[in-house]
């Protein structure tokens, strides 16, 4: 099989994979936005590059949350729980955010790819609680 690129994802995804439900798709430069309608309109954004394919969630802006550098220490030591996801730190302009990310193959099947992508919404989903639950407890703290 020949590797992932744009075109062959957008079309991927533009087939609402039952396993993601209803999407939305489009292509911003080099990355595609899959939209999860079924998700809270959760956008995963996914780059396929030489070997890799690389897919994200940004999940809230740094600065958002209190105590970083505790927080920063529980993620790095929890990170291994969540399945295929890892967390980061990504800027975007000029704004650190945090993300969930999850990387593959290139070469990996139609299943796989979009098994990363349900994978990492469900773990960006129970992130972005976590994280709420964080800012509530800091906050009260």
């Amino acid at each position: 099989m020949a590797n992932w690129n744009l075109a062959s994802l957008t079309e991927l995804f533009a087939a609402d994979p039952p396993a993601l439900g209803d999407v939305d798709v489009s292509v911003e430069g080099d990355v595609l936005r899959v939209t999860l309608k079924e998700k809270g309109h959760l956008d995963v954004f996914v780059v396929a590059a030489g070997e890799h394919i690389l897919a994200s969630v940004l999940l809230a802006p740094a600065d958002s949350v209190p105590n970083r550098t505790a927080f920063e220490r529980l993620a790095l030591k929890t990170h291994k729980l969540v399945p295929l996801s890892t967390f980061g730190l990504s800027t975007v302009n000029g704004e650190e955010w945090y993300e969930l990310f999850g990387s593959l193959s290139a070469r990996s099947s139609a299943e796989l790819v979009v098994e990363e992508v349900a994978v990492l919404a469900g773990n960006a989903a129970d992130a972005a609680a976590f994280m709420a639950e964080w800012r509530q407890r800091e906050i009260a703290a």
